[in-house]
């Protein structure tokens, strides 16, 4: 779908999840990725940059952010990339790097910064690089927090290290061999033993395989096999079980478990039995962005209509749902309070039929869009709407001032809902693109006064809460 793609780091964690999708989204696409950074100017103006580009410290934040991002672009395996570093606004040379070189997509993560007293602030509204790049980027911007859900990139399995196994078992002397025999195989191995603390595990970090016990105490293999398939779709799972429980291991087949295993058994039909699955995983497993329910917000302009072509392009691909919804806005000023109720069931109707026939193709399968709307203040709605649909990108058009200067105010839907929605709920699990914990960001070490962009300064490393936001260009 891309050709070309524009990640725009930056010294923040939450940059670590954005750079996670760019690589996965430009492995997937066979894309060109351009890996970007803009390190500001202090107080001392444009001089700083002459300064930076004449003692070559430009090239050397250069190289210190390709060792940054190694690890990750070797995981992806992206192999098609290119680095560029500059010195000045940030915005504006993000701006004009990507005049440059026409990017498919640029993406880019919400940023923070912090005030001299300490106090987090969001860089999100009037002035920041966030809204200058969404506003006057003539491509589309995708947001990425680092909250994005872990089923939303797949990892990479590239040897048995890799592979991780929940091993769940009331017996210690029966989970002890498990541990034992598979990690002899190289195997990344965990133990747990009972159904809750089986739970309690995968919800903290993503596993591949899980091999549990049928007849436990409390909750049983299957009951456990039940609540981990419907929580962690993509696990998969081998049951062990007596000769006397075997008919309940053979249904347990009908819930989701791939296999069964019989007790006692050998430890080399055990082995080959997991590296089969392990082989398995490897041959189809592949980094892969995917979405299954995306929110179109319009507000009926023509922003909004190159923003429904986007969205329409990301469905095809993903073979996802499309919602569009709309807010009639309620509640903004309090000559809205003068509006009835019959006034607003009646513009809602509206809304939904303007959509229908402007969104909702005659050739679309039925179920594949959702036309609602609702009323009230816009950004709100629209998360709760993302929320409710469970979506895992929502679609927006950004206007420009210069195209529309009374929807690009302080504050706009597209700012706010990129910095304060969560879509879907995630866990807190560690990243599939992990960085080296011991590598700090490139620069963050020098001590400045400057509390901003400068590669000088010490960087927050508080994290914001926000989701993936796709804003079309103006």
């Amino acid at each position: 779908m891309f050709k070309r793609i524009l990640f725009a780091a930056s010294p923040t964690r939450a940059s670590n999840r954005a750079a996670e999708t760019a690589f996965a989204l430009a492995k997937q696409s066979s894309a060109k990725l351009h890996i970007f950074h803009a390190f500001g100017i202090d107080s001392h103006g444009w001089g700083t940059v002459r300064y930076l580009e004449a003692t070559g410290e430009v090239d050397e934040i250069k190289k210190e952010i390709e060792q940054y991002y190694r690890e990750g672009l070797e995981k992806f395996k992206v192999s098609d990339y290119a680095i560029d570093v500059v010195a000045g606004l940030p915005h504006s040379e993000i701006l004009r790097f990507a005049h440059r070189i026409t990017p498919d997509l640029i993406v880019m993560s919400p940023q923070e910064k912090e005030v001299e007293t300490d106090l987090p602030k969001r860089c999100g509204m009037t002035g920041s690089c966030l809204e200058r790049v969404s506003q006057k980027a003539r491509c589309p911007v995708m947001v990425v927090s680092d909250n994005v859900p872990k089923v939303w990139t797949r990892d990479v399995v590239t040897d048995r290290a890799d592979f991780r196994i929940l091993v769940v078992d009331d017996e210690l002397a029966l989970r002890d061999s498990l541990n034992e025999w598979l990690s002899d195989e190289n195997y990344t191995v965990e133990m747990a033993a009972s159904g809750p603390e089986a739970l309690e595990k995968l919800a903290q970090k993503p596993f591949h395989l899980m091999l549990t016990d049928i007849k436990m105490p409390g909750m049983d293999g299957v009951e456990l096999l039940r609540q981990a398939h419907k929580a962690f779709p993509d696990l998969t799972v081998v049951m062990m079980t007596a000769y006397a429980t075997v008919d309940t291991a053979v249904d347990a087949m009908k819930i989701g478990s791939l296999d069964y295993l019989t007790k006692p058994f050998d430890p080399e039909v055990l082995v080959d039995k997991v590296f089969a699955i392990y082989k398995q995983f490897e041959a189809t497993r592949s980094v892969q962005v995917t979405f299954s329910n995306i929110v179109l917000a319009t507000d009926f302009s023509d922003p909004a209509d190159h923003a429904f072509s986007f969205a329409e392009r990301m469905l095809q691909e993903h073979q996802a749902r499309l919602h569009v919804f709309h807010v009639l806005p309620v509640g903004d000023d309090r000559s809205s309070l003068m509006i009835d109720q019959a006034r607003i069931e009646h513009d809602i109707h509206e809304a939904k039929t303007l959509m229908k026939r402007k969104y909702c193709l005659p050739t679309a399968d039925e179920g594949e869009y959702l036309c609602e709307a609702w009323e009230g203040t816009p950004h709100v709605e629209i998360l709760k709407f993302a929320r409710w649909k469970n979506a895992d990108l929502i679609v927006m058009a950004h206007h420009s001032r210069e195209t529309d200067p009374e929807k690009a105010f302080l504050g706009s839907t597209v700012v706010r809902v990129a910095l304060s929605a969560a879509c879907p709920p995630t866990d807190n699990s560690s990243s599939p693109f992990s960085m080296n914990t011991s590598q700090s960001w490139p620069g963050s070490s020098r001590s400045s006064s400057n509390q901003t962009w400068c590669p000088r300064s010490r960087r927050s490393s508080r994290r914001r809460s926000a989701s993936e936001a796709c804003s079309s260009w103006p």
